[in-house]
């Protein structure tokens, strides 16, 4: 009896240990604080480490900035909630007398209200798209432990990850900077790494990769696929009421966009993306153009 016992109190012991791995990370998100006088950028920057939050997979993320509508001037006061990871940056600026050019220093800060356990993570960053393409990376090695990885495998993941959907990489720096085209967007920003993002007007961000499926003889694209990554977010759907908006972000797969590239330096395709269907959600197919700025 006394061994059924035992072994019952082991298997319940184990049931919650499991349950607790399983759960997500739960992230407070505080947002951005800098002495900068670069508005924009700062509020670009808050934004952006906010969809790349809640883009990462096993985390669910509050939204706890004081003022989104701008960073804070003051390291935020925290408030303690059980199992949850506050999180914020730190952004100043390095001014590069000799070149005229200035970096941004970027620290990456995350607390345990359990422990109180603080870890940082600091990066320097030589422009604005550098911030874009890089943060995320260094966010999920900062996050690693929080969530039972070591950083060495967030960045094998990432590597790994990054080289089964670059395709053969025919010429995509050639298509690097900023586009419209889209409805409801305010632009999109293409990098020479072949990753982006396209900005909605509603201030959301969608994380973008390119995926080049065909090339010329002298090594120009033909076929370009352009996918979203990360999770699906109702604001990635502003021309739906939001309550089917919320509903088709649950379940929706990855918005693709596949282009050729015009002779006028276009890219003309369709867009695959999404919509209600009754109780379903099926995909719908438009045509679409987009315009180097």
């Amino acid at each position: 009896m006394k061994k059924t016992l035992n072994a019952l109190i082991i298997f319940l012991l184990f049931l919650r240990a499991a349950n607790i791995f399983a759960s997500p990370l739960h992230i407070d998100y505080y947002g951005v604080v800098s002495q900068s006088s670069d508005a924009n950028m700062l509020k670009m920057a808050q934004d952006i480490f906010f969809t790349q939050l809640k883009s990462m997979a096993d985390i669910t993320v509050d939204d706890k900035r004081p003022d989104p509508s701008k960073a804070s001037t003051e390291i935020p006061e925290i408030f303690p909630i059980p199992a949850h990871v506050a999180f914020y940056a730190e952004i100043s600026e390095i001014q590069n007398e000799a070149v005229s050019q200035k970096s941004w220093n970027c620290k990456f800060n995350a607390v345990s209200s359990d422990t109180g356990r603080g870890q940082s993570k600091t990066e320097v960053y030589d422009s604005y798209y550098k911030i874009l393409a890089s943060a995320k990376m260094s966010i999920d090695a900062l996050l690693a432990s929080f969530k039972g990885q070591s950083e060495e495998q967030v960045f094998a993941d990432t590597r790994s990850l990054q080289a089964s959907i670059t395709g053969c990489g025919t010429n995509v720096e050639s298509l690097a900077g900023t586009w419209n085209g889209e409805p409801y967007t305010d632009k999109i920003i293409i990098l020479r790494s072949g990753k982006g993002f396209v900005i909605f007007q509603n201030g959301a961000t969608m994380n973008i990769q390119l995926i080049v499926r065909g090339g010329t003889n002298n090594g120009l694209i033909a076929d370009l696929e352009i996918r979203q990554t990360g999770k699906s977010n109702a604001s990635f759907f502003p021309n739906l009421p939001r309550e089917t908006a919320l509903k088709i972000a649950e379940k929706a797969t990855p918005i693709i966009w596949k282009f050729k590239l015009s002779g006028s330096g276009k890219l003309e395709g369709t867009k695959h993306s999404p919509v209600p269907n009754g109780d379903s959600i099926s995909e719908d197919t438009v045509s679409v153009t987009w315009t180097r700025k």
